[in-house]
């Protein structure tokens, strides 16, 4: 039997490094800090994607690793921690790899304690980070959106930990960045707590509690010196090489080497209810709150429903960790600011109207060109080419890691248009590592106005499991708006069968209860019998009544599981008909059926 993590700690004698816990709940409530949102990384497997989304590619600071997604190898869950791993295995044909998490869709905060327990990763060359961007990154771009380095570590200093901001004014670019650091022997070898409470007025870093650093606030109003006014999601990764971690050389020897991270623990000074819930969404669908009131008092629960279109999916909620269905019960201790982010699971891409800026979306700009890449008011991606290279792919903007079958037919539509100069843009599916061998491209006239473009082609080649859409644009200066960018196979639905269902009789996926043609039949229950949501069916009962033992026994009168077998119908029995259980015990006087649909599809 596997203790859990938080027995295995109650067990743990005084001053095992290991095991040695702070209790955080009411030290934390002593200070008046509330605990907002955490992950214990408790069982194994791939870490949980309703907290967090994989950052993929060659992503910044010229390190040597290609962060891969949802990669075991890579980013796990094991023995209660979450290990972040730099391999040289050359997969893909990438010769280094590591995993980079970002909790940008699921979790952002303005001001709070910042905590995680770590175990740093060893060697000359490693380079791990915790820490936090301004969710606008997208809009004002890097410095502009604000950083918070809660903790950086490079190999080759192997005692040091740093604590640094950066802002317009303050970044390591300019040699400005305001940070400091702090001294541990044993940083690779035991886990230590790094944490940054920031609040209106300063920002301070701690390793196990202990302050060694603190960013002030100048009270100028300027976001340039002072950006930290704004939502901030947090950053896990472990890079290797680069223009820190790899200064002093980066040792061969070093790998596998691995960055472990026991908790994330976020809190937020407590306040005083009644508390306000705002809720708004992005992608295609509606959310809205039951009961809809201007506040709320202390304890108060609510729905959250999600309402995606028809044959779309939610993606997560954000800022609150709650199970990721259509409707959700949540139980109000703070005012929140609530996100849900709609999907459409046909597409092969992610983020195609850039509605979270440029989450998982890579940029190149080749040294032979100059260029900017941005998303605008309007949600476009700008791709603003100062300096044409030699070659029209030394300024990209694109997305990878999905998989073309032999054979099968692909439809590209993505909407451009040109803003300034004259640019001009190839549209391209190629190989997401070296060869990077193009399938197919197409050379796109722009105009002033937005307009769809299409590229349909069969995959005529082997299957290719890592493949990549590119924009390319390093042929000549001017600036680009792009939107709308959507991959489909046309030979293959990622819907499953009820979702096709629901889409070809045209039903939103909230509406398994509805009983569009009146007939005492509800959606989900037309679709196990097969018949027309649409159309009445003369009245037939659904389900008998047999006389098992002298009890009134009551079942279904079809094959529950001849459809779909993720659609679950159980006998219910109460004695209320307010509480129902699962197979109660036969002397409770009523019974129902109970039908459930698939629960969501994780993306």
């Amino acid at each position: 039997m596997k203790l859990s993590k938080q027995l295995l700690r109650a067990l743990a004698p005084c001053g095992a490094a290991l095991l040695s816990l702070s209790f955080p709940s009411s030290a934390r409530a002593s200070e008046g800090w509330q605990l907002v949102w955490s992950d214990e990384f408790e069982g194994d497997g791939s870490p949980n994607l309703q907290w967090w989304d994989f950052e993929e590619g060659y992503l910044r600071n010229n390190e040597l690793q290609y962060y891969t997604k949802k990669r075991l190898e890579n980013c796990r869950k094991e023995n209660g921690m979450l290990v972040i791993e730099a391999r040289r295995d050359h997969f893909d044909g990438h010769a280094v790899t590591s995993a980079s998490l970002t909790s940008r869709r699921s979790a952002s905060w303005t001001y709070g304690r910042f905590e995680v327990r770590a175990q740093l990763a060893a060697g000359r060359g490693t380079w791990p980070a915790i820490w936090m961007l301004g969710d606008n990154i997208g809009e004002v771009g890097w410095p502009h959106c604000g950083e918070i380095d809660i903790m950086e570590f490079v190999g080759y200093d192997p005692d040091t930990v740093h604590g640094t901001v950066h802002t317009t004014a303050y970044n390591h670019i300019q040699n400005t960045a305001r940070g400091g650091s702090t001294v541990r022997d044993d940083l690779t070898q035991s886990m230590h707590v790094y944490a940054v409470e920031w609040e209106p007025h300063e920002i301070r870093f701690y390793v196990d509690d202990e302050l060694y650093y603190t960013f002030e606030n100048d009270q100028l109003g300027d976001d340039s010196t002072w950006p930290f006014h704004r939502p901030q999601h947090l950053k896990l990764n472990l890079a290797i090489g680069g223009d820190w971690g790899g200064s002093q050389g980066v040792d061969p020897a070093i790998y596998p080497t691995q960055f472990l991270i026991d908790y994330v623990r976020v809190y937020q000074r407590h306040e005083q209810g009644p508390y306000t819930l705002k809720i708004d969404s992005t992608g295609p669908g509606t959310v809205r709150i039951e009961p809809e009131k201007e506040s709320y008092a202390p304890g108060e629960t609510v729905t959250l429903i999600a309402d995606p279109e028809i044959g779309m999916r939610l993606g997560k909620w954000k800022n609150v960790q709650v199970d990721r269905s259509l409707k959700t019960e949540l139980r109000l201790d703070r005012s929140l600011e609530i996100h849900a982010d709609f999907l459409d699971p046909s597409s092969m891409l992610q983020n195609t109207d850039f509605s979270n800026g440029t989450s998982n979306w890579y940029s190149y700009v080749d040294s032979n060109a100059a260029a900017d890449i941005a998303v605008n008011a309007e949600q476009q991606a700008t791709v603003t080419v100062s300096n044409a290279g030699s070659a029209d792919w030394h300024v990209q903007l694109g997305q990878g890691g999905f998989a073309l079958e032999n054979g099968h037919r692909y439809r590209l539509t993505f909407q451009a248009k040109s803003v300034s100069g004259s640019p001009k843009l190839v549209a391209a599916i190629a190989q997401n590592a070296s060869p990077y061998a193009t399938y197919q491209s197409s050379s796109i006239d722009l105009s002033p106005t937005l307009q769809e473009h299409v590229l349909s082609f069969t995959h005529t080649q082997s299957s290719e499991s890592n493949a990549r859409v590119e924009f390319r644009l390093g042929s000549s200066a001017g600036q680009v708006a792009i939107d709308q960018v959507r991959l489909v196979n046309l030979d293959e639905s990622p819907l499953t069968a009820y979702e096709q269902w629901k889409q070809q009789h045209g039903i939103r996926p909230l509406a398994d209860d509805r009983d569009p043609d009146q007939d005492l039949r509800p959606n989900l229950l037309e679709y196990l019998l097969n018949t027309s949501p649409h159309s009445p069916n003369p009245f037939q009962p659904v389900a008998l009544v047999s006389k098992i033992n002298g009890q009134l026994i009551l079942a279904p009168n079809f094959d529950a599981n001849s459809k779909d077998e993720s659609i679950s119908v159980a006998l219910q029995r109460s004695a209320n008909l307010v509480d129902w259980e699962y197979g109660a015990s036969s002397t409770l006087p009523f019974s129902r059926l109970k039908i459930m649909a698939p629960p969501p599809i994780q993306d």
